[in-house]
């Protein structure tokens, strides 16, 4: 098989243009795009988030605790002795007052201003974009929030998150008040565990109502497009070895190779191989490069390249695999300027919603979902996070998705693959 890929790798070494354009087109549009979207997607002080919420609190904390007995003998069937110790128990988890103390804390009030206003004026400063969003308090919330925590059910008074357009900005706001619900969740059941025996608390099931959200992306332009220009050319690496495929089919030479000893399957891997090898050079040059030129990765640790080397190893792994599938297709179909067509659209496709051509964050939620379980859309969650956190654990489950992407693209490589003499 060595000399299968002995012949690939020549053939591309001898089309000199096709190499370096390879090479250096994606060094040159990250050194572009870096000075063209310089700031858009960092997280430089000069870019800190300076994010408005007005807070609207209808709710009537002081009749709170009457309001909770009255229920737990209501409706809860608690004797008027237990309800009361309970309520006296639970005083000191006032929601709404955690709420404001949530958001004066140090990691929250660096980013998020919060003004109470009564709701006429909230909605109309929303409008007039001077809020990102409101969260109203609605009356009741304390009295159902602390019940719903004694009973375990849904409260019938939630947080409610208004805005007037759905923006990446008040998205963060809605992630922040999540949080704030976590953490009145945690302190439930902290509750539960020192609290009196006659109180039996549950975490609330309810919250805060839910809109769309997404990750804030916290990627430079240069650290994006380091890894994305890369896995886009290294796709349309793989579409160029079908389409050299098809040269190969006019000057005879895979029926050449029928006609030899050698096992048909030995072109195959041969295809693949090379395929990985001149990817994985690829991927490693534009990021080396693209460090050099623009100080990508200031001051990582060796660890961190391993990483890195890792995840180029994982996407050199999956442009192999459609490799396979496409140089099979090519031996299978009559017209092969149809099927090199068909390539490069499947390319273009993966690329667009694998975030190669345009910043992943801006496509509509659901063609990022989509994007996720493409080869160049799994390669940019884990180099996602391992940039941020260099966590091993959390790059395993889409390695281990890359990897099945290879391995289900090499079955359909060899069950494509045509038999000694049905090649066209």
């Amino acid at each position: 098989m060595s000399h299968f890929i002995k012949k690939d790798l020549l053939i591309f070494w001898r089309d000199r243009k096709e190499t370096l354009i390879a090479l250096l087109l994606p060094i040159l549009l990250i050194i572009v795009l870096n000075f063209a979207l310089s700031g858009v997607m960092s997280d430089d002080e000069d870019n800190q988030l300076d994010l408005q919420l007005g807070i609207v609190n209808q709710d009537e904390q002081e009749e709170a605790m009457t309001v909770l007995q009255e229920k737990l003998v209501n409706e809860a069937s608690f004797t008027e002795a237990n309800a009361l110790a309970v309520s006296e128990n639970m005083y000191a988890l006032q929601p709404v007052d955690q709420l404001f103390t949530y958001f004066n804390s140090e990691e929250i009030k660096d980013f998020v201003t919060v003004q109470k206003l009564d709701e006429d004026e909230a909605n109309q400063r929303v409008e007039d974009g001077e809020l990102d969003g409101i969260l109203v308090i609605p009356d009741g919330y304390t009295a159902e929030t602390l019940y719903s925590s004694i009973t375990g059910e849904a409260p019938a008074a939630q947080l409610r998150y208004k805005l007037e357009n759905n923006t990446n900005e008040n998205n963060i706001l809605f992630n922040v008040i999540d949080g704030f619900i976590d953490q009145l969740n945690y302190q439930f059941a902290l509750s539960k565990v020192e609290g009196s025996e006659n109180a039996i608390v549950h975490a609330p099931q309810g919250g805060v109502e839910t809109v769309e959200t997404h990750t804030p992306f916290t990627l430079t332009v240069a650290q994006y497009y380091a890894v994305t220009m890369g896995a886009l050319f290294a796709l349309f690496l793989a579409a160029t070895v079908a389409i050299k495929t098809g040269e190969e089919i006019r000057q005879q030479v895979v029926n050449r190779i029928y006609i030899s000893n050698a096992h048909p399957t030995q072109f195959l891997m041969g295809k693949m191989v090379s395929t990985f090898c001149l990817a994985w050079i690829q991927l490693l040059f534009v990021l080396l490069t693209s460090n050099f030129l623009l100080d990508v990765f200031p001051d990582r640790s060796a660890s961190f390249w391993a990483g890195l080397m890792f995840i180029i190893t994982l996407i050199a792994l999956s442009i192999a695999g459609l490799s396979a599938a496409f140089t099979s297709v090519s031996l299978r179909v009559k017209n092969i300027d149809a099927a090199n067509g068909l390539f490069m659209f499947v390319v273009i496709v993966l690329g667009a919603i694998g975030g190669g051509f345009v910043p992943v964050y801006i496509l509509p939620n659901w063609l990022q979902q989509i994007g996720e379980w493409t080869p160049n859309g799994l390669a940019l969650v884990i180099y996602t996070d391992w940039v941020q956190n260099e966590s091993v654990s959390s790059i395993l489950l889409p390695g281990l998705l890359l990897i099945g992407f290879f391995l289900l693209l090499v079955i359909i490589g060899i069950l494509l693959y045509p038999k000694r003499g049905n090649a066209k």
